[in-house]
């Protein structure tokens, strides 16, 4: 499923270059994740750059096809909480984040009107992560093999393993300002929602840490590393939130260049759309 997500954006793009309405977009902003180890549904603290490049085709007035690849930086961290339960728990995680999207893209008003459009967004995405923290020695360690809730363990058949390549679903609306017939910039915000709630290694309770390795066990809990320490609440206490999913967003500002490869010159310009010039006096 992954290689024909891959391919079918593959043949977008190739596809549709000597279309008459393909735009190039490159964008850039901001990301940021919302889970257990950030409360907030939105904000710009821990946030990090964003960069997303890809095109679309404007199959009609108002509606495109995108296509995009996206790189960003994901992290959190108790420490930073102004929760004194979180910063006691003490757990942290990073991540870089890849995804490659494909979207349907609506415009409210037909840019060929109104030079300032609003649009919204949706379609599905490929995405690949793998969280890590830094352990009390300052050791870089990635958290997935650890499985610090005790996923994959006969003792917990609830808590599985998670994949480090998953789907998403993004939406999202922006609005775009047209400066020419070829030239647009806008801003857009989005939210993926995702199908897990292992982003940031955190979703349940805490396991028995004698069924975990010692090094696991080190990782799960982490409130015995500050000073002074805080001991272990016991097997089964609260360490996460399942019942809601993590996920992660993006406030980005785009800019988009249309490519028009027909011969036959597009009788709707800026002129004709937005100038109403009086008629010259013979």
């Amino acid at each position: 499923m992954k290689k024909a997500f891959y391919s079918a954006i593959i043949f977008f793009t190739a596809g549709t270059l000597h279309a008459q309405h393909l735009h190039l977009n490159i964008m850039g902003g901001m990301a940021n994740y919302g889970g257990d180890l950030q409360a907030r549904r939105f904000t710009f603290n821990q946030s990090h750059a964003a960069i997303a490049v890809g095109a679309s085709y404007e199959i009609g007035e108002r509606f495109y096809v995108r296509g995009e690849y996206t790189f960003t930086n994901l992290s959190a961290a108790d420490s930073l909480s102004p929760n004194l339960s979180l910063r006691t728990r003490n757990l942290s995680f990073k991540t870089i984040m890849q995804e490659a999207s494909l979207l349907g893209e609506f415009d409210i008003l037909n840019i060929y009107d109104h030079q300032l459009v609003p649009y919204i967004f949706a379609g599905i995405a490929v995405y690949r992560y793998s969280p890590y923290t830094y352990d009390s020695t300052g050791a870089k360690t990635y958290l997935r093999g650890y499985r610090t809730e005790g996923q994959g363990l006969p003792q917990y058949p609830d808590r599985q393993p998670h994949h480090r390549t998953q789907f998403n679903i993004p939406i999202g609306a922006g609005a775009k300002l047209a400066l020419s017939d070829n030239i647009r910039v806008g801003l857009e915000v989005s939210l993926r929602n995702l199908f897990t709630d292992y982003l940031d290694d955190v979703s349940t309770n805490y396991p028995d840490p004698n069924l975990l390795r010692p090094r696991s066990a080190s990782l799960s809990y982490r409130g015995d590393e500050l000073k002074p320490a805080i001991p272990f609440p016991g097997t089964g206490a609260i360490r996460g939130n399942p019942s809601v999913k993590d996920n992660f967003y993006f406030v980005m500002l785009r800019f988009s260049y249309r490519l028009n490869f027909s011969k036959d010159k597009d009788s709707r310009t800026i002129k004709s759309r937005y100038i109403d010039c009086p008629p010259v006096k013979q």
